[in-house]
């Protein structure tokens, strides 16, 4: 991360099953806090309300992705018979990225 970096979070699907009275902290506070990085929260639904900004979204993402300023990542499963072990392994917070099982 540059210093002064943006950071967008989304998703959590890892603590789902959490007690949410318990909080753990990050191993990535100190790189926040020594490069003063801004961390965003970001709710999917904020781009449906109150009108729908999807088009515009969608638009702009594509370009970013075709001109390298957002890179992605893929977390790949071979084979229709590990469907059941990706699942559970993306519930649990194992893949890094879209979770994809290849069949």
């Amino acid at each position: 991360m540059n210093l002064y970096g943006r950071v967008s979070l989304c998703g959590c699907i890892s603590s789902y099953n959490e007690d949410p009275t318990t909080y753990k902290t990050t191993s990535l506070l100190p790189l926040i806090l020594f490069k003063q990085l801004k961390v965003e929260g970001f709710v999917v639904s904020r781009w449906s309300e109150p009108e729908n900004r999807w088009p515009e979204a969608i638009a702009a993402l594509v370009q970013w992705i075709k001109k390298g300023k957002i890179k992605t990542r893929s977390h790949v499963t071979e084979g229709f018979d590990k469907l059941y072990d990706a699942f559970v392994g993306m519930l649990a917070g194992e893949n890094t990225g879209k979770a994809v099982v290849k069949v």
